[in-house]
């Protein structure tokens, strides 16, 4: 009798050959034709759960997003809130500190910058941005609670503007900006963050 196979075990597997194609040749090679074949899957598995290359690639957005919003609540749970170190435990899950978490923020910037192009990327980059800020938004209103509204959303920006930045970065210059002065500088950040004259 053949193994029956679960189709969110699938789905997965496709993703992950997304990933995979992402981060050594760009969004622009992902295909049907190349995920089945990175999956070691003929084509019609993979259209068996994807139509069309825009349905998997908004899945695959999708997917990505949410791992990373689960690792900022996860995050959120763990670290001590309103204090500096539980702000940076949050916001380090945006960074590229290990394999996983770099791989995601390389596929999530890949498919961010897509999206202003491709029509159908928009609402997950939509989304993916504003749930990302009201994270933000909500570390800093534990760490200052004395922030007014604008400010608040001044100080969100900035620290969110920081995070990004320097995760593109370290991406990009990932041989000597390493994990540990990602987190100093991210540090730095936040001890700054609602400060008068920062």
């Amino acid at each position: 009798m053949p193994r029956m196979v679960d189709a969110a075990q699938r789905r997965q597997e496709v993703v992950d050959s997304v990933k995979r194609i992402v981060v050594a040749d760009g969004l622009e090679r992902v295909s049907l034709r190349e995920v089945a074949a990175e999956a070691g899957l003929v084509v019609g598995s993979v259209r068996h759960y994807f139509a069309s290359s825009t349905e998997l690639l908004v899945f695959a957005f999708e997917s990505v997003v949410d791992a990373v919003l689960e690792r900022l609540r996860a995050a959120a749970g763990t670290a001590a809130p309103g204090t500096h170190d539980g702000v940076v435990a949050q916001l380090s899950q945006l960074l590229p500190l290990d394999e996983e978490r770099a791989v995601d923020l390389c596929v999530w910037t890949e498919f961010k910058l897509a999206a202003r192009t491709r029509p159908e990327l928009e609402p997950t980059a939509e989304r993916s941005h504003r749930a990302v800020a009201a994270a933000v938004g909500q570390m800093l209103s534990a760490l200052r609670p004395a922030l007014g509204a604008a400010d608040l959303v001044i100080e969100a920006e900035r620290l969110l503007a920081t995070v990004e930045g320097l995760g593109l970065h370290a991406m990009l210059q990932g041989r000597w900006l390493d994990a540990q002065l990602c987190r100093e500088v991210l540090a730095a950040q936040v001890r700054g963050a609602g400060k008068a004259g920062i």
